[in-house]
């Protein structure tokens, strides 16, 4: 009986042993995850602050680092992906037909789009009154909700505290990497994910769409005119800019993090710790272009030697 307690224990004792070890390897884990990603953060900072414009990122055709959401390997195997502002939607100052074009093109009805926007327009009007289809304070008190706030959309967080938009979670996770806080309505036609695109030439058929994505890979979107010669969609000098914004989304990952890291980015000459401000940052669920391992790109500035290890795929 003694000799069958002794064993009991002695199991208990390594089993906990193993727990304590696995944990430290863990944790040792997820530090060496944390570290890589912040040194993927400030790689990228630097790049930024650093580079000369070119219509789809800052670097040279040699080396660039890409705003359009194109994924980047660093040598400590963190994953980077920049997405310049001006290629996404502003809910601040797109104009509304665009916005109802992006909605409907994902499935909303022509009807629900338009009183979403009303619904936009009234969160960030300073009057009290109602857009057809709005909500104003009467609106959000009845379903609880503290809003609106009668001024600019700071955060799309915002966008879950409004009737209509915080109905749907999927789809508003769905928008969000399409959205922009951005007061400017200048857009970058190089930069603009598809869903965007098509928002933006809602008469475009899919081989101009196809024609816009092959010169934009391999830099030959440069000036307005000459894309709207090639192409044959609407540019407009007022409207479009083939030049990224300072105003950027990093989005960071690491094998060993169980979420990834979003950081809105502005660069300016005012920031205390660089020629940048960080605006927000958020932990976001990893987004199916980290999960599904697509081709990647060796991240321009290797701050040490690469090596093999560099190039395994992620767990």
């Amino acid at each position: 009986m003694a000799l069958a307690v002794m064993a009991l224990v002695a199991q208990r004792f390594a089993q906990r042993n193993d727990d304590l070890r696995r944990n430290a390897l863990d944790f040792d884990r997820y530090a060496q995850a944390r570290a890589a990603t912040q040194g993927a953060l400030a790689a990228t900072l630097y790049w930024n602050a650093t580079r000369p414009l070119m219509p789809a990122g800052r670097g040279t055709l040699d080396q660039q680092l890409r705003h359009d959401g194109q994924v980047y390997l660093t040598v400590d195997e963190a994953r980077v992906a920049v997405q310049d502002y001006r290629g996404l939607l502003s809910i601040n100052g797109a104009s509304r037909s665009m916005l109802r074009n992006l909605l409907v093109l994902d499935g909303v009805s022509l009807s629900r789009a338009q009183a979403m926007t009303d619904v936009l327009d009234d969160y960030i009007d300073t009057d009290s009154l109602k857009h057809i289809n709005g909500a104003e304070r009467p609106e959000y008190q009845a379903l609880g909700l503290p809003g609106p706030a009668n001024d600019w959309i700071v955060s799309l967080q915002e966008l879950q505290g409004m009737p209509l938009w915080r109905d749907d979670v999927a789809l508003l996770a769905r928008w969000a990497p399409l959205f922009s806080t951005d007061f400017g309505h200048i857009m970058n036609p190089a930069t603009a994910p598809l869903p965007v695109l098509k928002a933006l030439f809602p008469n475009a058929n899919a081989a101009q769409l196809q024609l816009v994505q092959t010169l934009r890979r391999s830099d030959q979107l440069r000036d307005i005119r000459s894309a709207q010669r090639l192409t044959g969609l609407p540019f407009h000098e007022d409207e479009h800019l083939l030049a990224p914004g300072p105003e950027s989304r990093v989005t960071v990952w690491a094998p060993g993090l169980p979420r990834a890291h979003e950081y809105n980015i502005r660069l300016t000459s005012a920031g205390e710790l660089g020629p940048w401000v960080i605006t927000e940052q958020h932990s976001i669920t990893r987004r199916p272009f980290i999960d599904e391992a697509p081709p990647t790109l060796p991240f321009p500035l290797a701050l040490r030697p690469r090596t093999a290890a560099a190039d395994r795929p992620a767990p």
